[in-house]
């Protein structure tokens, strides 16, 4: 092994080196620890040129990639990555479900300006503060004096500062503690989608706004409102929009009035309409084919002639209703429920409820006056019971106490509640690949039309009467 002093013992073999010689070994050496200096000192100088590069053009695109909560911890690492986090245009979604999640959003104001997606989920009325109380949304303009005074001594929170995201691609606003008018939120120059949905029992709020306001998104592509039963407005607004509009949602809005879902035929690239639930008219039967081009979904009210469970008043309407929509049905997916009206002279109550010695109540097979379209490999139509999950046993009927427990409940319910089909073009070729398609869907259809078998409309009260008689007797 190597004496520790070894070291000392070569400094002294150099002593008795000639000068010349310990002058070029120890200039050899000098120059080993400059040339080692000068090495560090360059790659030193190209880590920092890597790190500015990243900085400045590869880490807001690696920012981007990430979790906005991962990108509001990597800003605090130093100060030029705070500023890259500012600039950085964020594509993950922020929702805010809760009063932390909203100062979150609060922060990210200044910190993440170019937020693209923003989701607000609400907040819990009550239990998140000492005193039992809880956090709402400022008020707006002209709020709802109740609802106002019921949450009076709950903190408040601004919802105002999202207009601060000027960026924002997408904007979710579900069931959240709004009360009053907030046309602020409706600026938003790159916004493309829209989402303004409340609930049936009203304890989001009462979120008041205007179908006009949407003029400062001239962007939207997407717009989707459901049971906003304090929006208002008219159907018409929405042309401002009309070169960019691609889905247009407006279900449960019963204070849209005056609007006749026409106005909007001539969207070009409209391919989602749904009105379902909102208060405007017109006729589904006034579609030409110059008219909604782009469409490919399509549900109407009631209050339209042919929307959806629209009521007809003749059984004879309904089959020349059909041939006249079949053209509509090959373009695009339709409303496909409608029934008799019990304002027509064709409809008749169906019996008392019939009660066996065997327990089953309601053991009865209404009349079939709903109508609906059915679609897959062939289009047709046929009419069935207005309640098609009316249970009907399948028994020997000389002997009821004898069930065939090998059907199953929900096909007892099918086999019996349906007319014949009015097919509305031709079967299917054989040779054609849909055909065997076709079988299938033919087979499980014809399974459903045992007690009606043979009518292709539904039957007279007369007849209606003496089928169930036979069915009881």
């Amino acid at each position: 092994c190597v004496p520790s002093h070894h070291g000392k013992l070569r400094a002294m073999d150099n002593i008795d080196m000639p000068p010349s010689e310990r002058s070029e070994r120890l200039e050899r050496r000098v120059r080993r620890r400059l040339a080692g200096r000068v090495n560090e000192e360059a790659n030193l100088a190209e880590s920092n040129t890597a790190t500015a590069q990243l900085t400045g053009n590869v880490l807001e695109t690696i920012f981007g990639f990430l979790p906005v909560k991962d990108i509001m911890r990597l800003r605090r690492v130093c100060s030029d990555w705070k500023e890259t986090a500012k600039g950085t245009f964020v594509p993950s979604e922020f929702k805010v479900t809760n009063v932390y999640e909203f100062w979150t959003m609060e922060t990210m104001t200044a910190a993440l300006p170019n937020l693209q997606h923003l989701s607000i989920l609400g907040l819990p009325e009550r239990g998140e503060r000492f005193d039992g109380g809880g956090y709402v949304y400022m008020n707006g303009e002209h709020p709802h004096e109740g609802l106002a005074d019921e949450t009076s001594h709950y903190a408040t929170l601004d919802i105002g500062i999202i207009t601060n995201f000027q960026h924002l691609r997408s904007l979710a606003i579900i069931e959240a503690p709004l009360n009053g008018r907030y046309p602020a939120i409706f600026n938003f120059p790159l916004l493309e989608k829209l989402t303004i949905n409340d609930s049936f029992d009203d304890v989001a709020g009462y979120h008041s706004w205007n179908l006009a306001w949407l003029e400062g998104l001239p962007m939207l592509r997407e717009l989707e409102c459901r049971l906003n039963h304090a929006m208002f407005g008219n159907l018409s607004s929405l042309r401002a929009l009309k070169d960019n509009l691609e889905k247009v949602v407006i279900s449960g809005c019963c204070h849209v009035h005056g609007s006749n879902f026409m106005d909007l035929a001539d969207f070009p690239r409209l391919k989602v309409l749904d009105l379902r639930s909102t208060d405007v008219y017109g006729d589904i039967r006034n579609i030409g084919a110059n008219d909604f081009t782009a469409l490919e979904e399509l549900f109407l009210p009631r209050t339209v002639y042919g929307g959806s469970r629209y009521e007809f008043q003749s059984i004879a309407e309904v089959s020349v209703f059909m041939s006249q929509i079949y053209p509509l049905a090959k373009r695009f997916s339709l409303s496909r429920s409608w029934r008799l009206s019990e304002e027509s002279p064709d409809w008749y109550d169906d019996p008392h409820d019939y009660d066996d010695e065997h327990g089953r109540e309601d053991n009865r097979i209404p009349p079939p006056f709903a109508c609906e379209l059915l679609g897959g490999t062939r289009i047709g139509w046929r009419w069935r019971c207005n309640f098609p999950d009316t249970r009907i046993y399948l028994h020997d009927r000389n002997d009821p106490d004898e069930e065939d427990e090998s059907i199953d409940p929900l096909e007892e319910v099918k086999q019996f509640n349906s007319c014949e089909i009015n097919w509305l073009e031709p079967e299917p070729d054989r040779e054609s690949s849909d055909y065997e398609d076709y079988t299938l869907q033919l087979s499980s259809l014809q399974k459903e039309a045992n007690f009606f078998r043979g009518y292709h409309n539904p039957p007279s009260e007369d007849e209606y009467y003496e089928m169930m008689e036979k069915w009881w007797f």
